[in-house]
């Protein structure tokens, strides 16, 4: 029923639309639909129904929008790769630094243990030395002597560089 009687407005518009000062303003109001579009405020944030509300009244100025704005989050997002491949590359180059530091502290480590080695079974070998051959009357079976040798220089100095 609403339908018909809108229909005796039709006319009036028709004609208006087509005068003289009614054809410039519907030109210009096509034109100014094309590039802005129909608003529909909120409705665009609609799940399913507002992107494809807005892609078919949308205006060239939307469309454009949307396009940069695609544009711009694109390099954004390779910006961001870029500056997250540099900082695995750092991070990996540091890996790689605390690696070879521990593996030097490790080879440090067997080399010290054995230069500690061969300076005890020295120090055991000088003791052996001072100590003299084995008496059978002793008690502990070596030749007794009153004042134990010291380490010799070598010997203490290469402990020290050890660091023991």
């Amino acid at each position: 029923m609403g339908a018909l009687s809108a229909i005796p407005y039709i006319g009036p518009a028709i004609d208006f639309a087509t005068s003289r000062f009614g054809l410039p303003l519907v030109v210009a109001g096509g034109i100014v639909l094309a590039y802005e579009g129909v608003p529909i405020g909120p409705l665009r944030y609609i799940p399913y129904a507002g992107p494809a509300l807005a892609s078919l009244i949308d205006g060239r100025v939307d469309r454009e929008y949307a396009r940069g704005q695609l544009a711009e989050r694109l390099v954004w997002q390779e910006q961001q790769r870029k500056a997250l491949a540099q900082l695995a590359a750092k991070a990996e180059a540091k890996q790689k630094e605390i690696d070879a530091a521990a593996q030097a502290y490790v080879d440090q480590q067997n080399t010290d243990a054995v230069r500690i080695a061969n300076l005890e079974q020295a120090i055991r070998d000088q003791k052996d030395e001072d100590l003299g051959p084995p008496d059978p009357k002793s008690p502990d079976k070596r030749t007794g002597l009153v004042c134990r040798a010291g380490i010799p220089a070598r010997v203490s100095t290469q402990l020290d560089a050890v660091g023991r």
